[in-house]
């Protein structure tokens, strides 16, 4: 069924079409107002010059209010249910502009010459015309203001009592239904802006919904993987050991511990860190700090500021976390430090963090080559998945853990 043009569109492509009509509102203004200036200086006699000021008044005076009319709704905005009682304003609003606007055949045709009658009409054929743009995208506005415009013009016509004047008028309104077709397809074309709009905005929205389901679930994946591997792993190793007596209490309670922390920093990566690096450091230092310090081990932090990295997602801030992580475990089980110190440097396209302790050291090449080097090997193989460099410099005095971040993608996988 075809939809009557004159019916009001459903609320949302309404609001959208009235804030194109009253946005018009402005453009109108200053026009009307020169108009109506020149009208006063061309066409004023003795005979019409105190109607014609006053109808110079009246026009600016329209004009002003429909002028803050419009920009009080624009303001203030427009709800869905305000939409057809403003509806309703403005079809008041536009059929007295048309009516004062139109009143100038009354006040003039009968005092001014032919050119003046001329200059009358081509005025309000202008201002009929530049309605049509303005009032279009809301079709029963500019059918309001051309009805109550043409009743006006052609009741003076008909009444100058002349042929040439009543088939001016029958031009006139063949005119109006020549402007209100026009309108009307300027009024579909709009129509169809809006809700092609509305339908690109609904799209995109979908897309954004889908894209928001596709990281959750790739976060649950991964986050599952990673207690798979992770805490998983050190559970189901912890108790093999524990089921064949080869743990302590202690270090039944140390392995728990360490599960515990590798649940906490799972769940903090899922936290947003803005591509901070001090911010990912920060989360580590208030988890692993009470660890740090019930093995009696103090902790240094000499972390500067450094800038921050925009590859830094939720999954490449596990991976750090774990390797810092694992670098602090070792030094608490192996190495009889009694300190620690954490510090950050930038180097050229790098971020570099330090973890220095005052243990006694390690050959890296022979734990890289013994068995027991599954966690240098997990170590480098995280380094490696998200780009960075992995460093180690050991002696009897301590060991400097160097882990380097590059600062752009481009350096990704570098060497």
């Amino acid at each position: 069924m075809k939809r009557n043009p004159l019916r009001l569109a459903e609320d949302r492509i309404l609001v959208e079409q009235l804030r194109l009509v009253l946005g018009n509102v402005g453009s109108s203004v200053i026009p009307a107002f020169l108009a109506a200036i020149l009208m006063l200086w061309v066409l004023s006699n003795a005979d019409n010059q105190v109607g014609l000021a006053l109808w110079c008044v009246v026009v600016i005076l329209s004009k002003l209010g429909c002028y803050f009319h419009a920009r009080y709704h624009l303001s203030t905005g427009i709800t869905f249910g305000q939409a057809h009682r403003l509806v309703g304003q403005l079809m008041f609003l536009n059929a007295l502009d048309a009516a004062i606007w139109s009143a100038l055949c009354w006040v003039t045709l009968d005092t001014v010459s032919m050119t003046g009658r001329s200059l009358v009409f081509a005025v309000l054929t202008g201002i009929a015309g530049s309605s049509m743009s303005l009032l279009a995208p809301v079709l029963p506005l500019f059918v309001v203001f051309i009805l109550a415009e043409l009743l006006v013009v052609v009741s003076k016509l008909f009444l100058m009592g002349d042929g040439s004047y009543d088939a001016l008028g029958l031009a006139s309104i063949l005119y109006g239904v020549t402007l209100i077709g026009q309108a009307r397809n300027s009024a579909q074309a709009a129509s169809v802006a809006v809700v092609l709009r509305f339908e690109l905005a609904d799209s995109h929205a979908r897309l954004r919904e889908i894209e928001q389901r596709q990281t959750l679930a790739q976060e649950r994946q991964r986050l599952m993987q990673d207690m798979h591997d992770g805490l998983g792993s050190s559970l189901v190793s912890a108790l093999r050991v524990v089921e064949h007596g080869r743990l302590d209490e202690i270090e039944v309670a140390q392995v728990l511990k360490g599960c515990i922390d590798d649940l906490k920093l799972a769940i903090d990566s899922m936290e947003p860190v803005e591509a901070d690096v001090l911010l990912l450091l920060a989360t580590l230092r208030f988890r692993l700090g009470p660890r740090l310090a019930s093995s009696g081990i103090t902790l240094r932090w000499d972390v500067k500021n450094v800038p921050p990295l925009e590859w830094l997602d939720p999954k490449n801030a596990l991976h750090i976390l774990r390797i810092l992580q694992e670098a602090f475990t070792n030094i608490i089980k192996h190495t009889h430090a009694s300190e620690i110190r954490v510090a950050t440097r930038v180097d050229p396209g790098w971020v570099a963090v330090m973890i220095t302790d005052n243990g006694s050291g390690f050959v890296v090449e022979d734990a890289l080559q013994r068995g027991g080097g599954k966690g240098l090997f997990n170590q480098l193989s995280r380094a490696a998945s998200i780009g960075a460099e992995l460093l180690w410099n050991s002696s009897p005095a301590g060991t400097c853990l160097t882990l380097r971040l590059p600062l752009q993608r481009g350096n990704m996988n570098a060497t």
